[in-house]
């Protein structure tokens, strides 16, 4: 049953906002599809006619400013050189200050899709980098860096693809990646399934299905302690603690949780943004609209000062052109 947005309670916050000006480096129609944050430097994953995807800028909250960089040109050189960064679908950064880059490649059979991690903070930038030559038919959509290390002192991180029942999970300690899939009797049976998005904090683990608008709960600490394969591609199938939450109000992405473990969520459908506490259940009356407007948001992301601000491709501001607000 389809439940109505303007049952909600609602609560609208603009405290602030700000747009990234790019036209310093020659960049001036894009669309921002992605951010992520180290410090006060922003990385923003966007679509360009000039091929440009990934650049990196200040954060709204940056008072001095930071200077503007291209990370990703998309230019191909004689050289063919596959290493670099082609097409960025997002990035994250980790608990230790490294940027974790997901590129889709160019062409199948020139440069394969690949996951490039290099060091914020040593100078020269170290760079790990591991090819998709394996999954090269693939769509990938999203990368999420789990912000606590397993017990083994890894850093993991989950990749989404287009019209997956599985996951990807990559260890950097064994540089190796495995399939992570559900099972729960909420999620067998369906004929179409798409976990596309994931979200994480050092308590909480969540994973929706976009096509069906289920939101599943994964044991974040049992993950932690699982011991990755070291041969190749498996199989990691969590057999026990999945649960089934609820339903979302809609079609949703930009799933994200806070450090107090509430769960934020763009519904396109309303233009709205809300916030849900777990423990309660995934109905109308237990969700706070915090922002609201025909616009295009494409992210929430927590600032540095934990505080969640809105992103969109364009503006989110009636005051004139703004990617980003502060939302709560």
């Amino acid at each position: 049953m389809e439940i109505k947005i303007f049952v909600i309670f609602s609560l609208y916050l603009h405290l602030s906002g700000f747009a990234w000006d790019l036209s310093s480096i020659g960049l001036h129609n894009f669309t921002v599809k992605h951010v992520s944050l180290y410090k006060s430097r922003a990385f923003l994953t966007i679509l360009c006619s000039c091929n440009v995807s990934l650049v990196e800028a200040a954060w709204p909250e940056n008072k001095i400013g930071h200077r503007l960089k291209i990370i990703s040109d998309g230019f191909i050189d004689e050289h063919n050189n596959c290493d670099k960064p082609w097409h960025v679908i997002g990035t994250d950064v980790d608990s230790v200050g490294r940027l974790w880059i997901l590129d889709q490649g160019v062409d199948q059979n020139q440069c394969s899709a690949k996951l490039i991690i290099r060091s914020l903070m040593l100078i020269p930038n170290k760079e790990i980098r591991y090819d998709f030559s394996f999954n090269n038919n693939r769509i990938y959509r999203s990368i999420v860096v789990d912000p606590a290390r397993s017990v083994d002192g890894d850093t993991r991180a989950f990749i989404t693809l287009e019209n997956t029942d599985y996951l990807l999970f990559f260890s950097l300690l064994k540089r190796s990646f495995g399939k992570l899939k559900l099972e729960s009797k909420y999620a067998m049976g369906l004929n179409s399934f798409s976990l596309s998005e994931v979200t994480i904090n050092q308590n909480q683990l969540y994973i929706s299905d976009s096509l069906t608008s289920r939101l599943f709960s994964l044991p974040v600490k049992t993950l932690r302690h699982l011991s990755f394969p070291v041969d190749g591609i498996n199989k990691i199938i969590i057999k026990t603690n999945v649960t089934y939450v609820g339903r979302l109000l809609g079609r949703a992405y930009g799933l994200r949780l806070d450090l107090k473990d509430q769960l934020f969520y763009i519904l396109p459908r309303d233009g709205a943004i809300v916030k849900w506490r777990p423990g309660q259940a995934l109905r109308a009356e237990n969700h706070l609209v915090v922002f609201q407007r025909k616009i295009d948001v494409t992210q929430i992301i927590l600032g540095t000062a934990g505080k969640a601000w809105a992103v969109s491709s364009m503006f989110v501001s009636e005051n004139g052109n703004r990617h980003c607000i502060r939302i709560a």
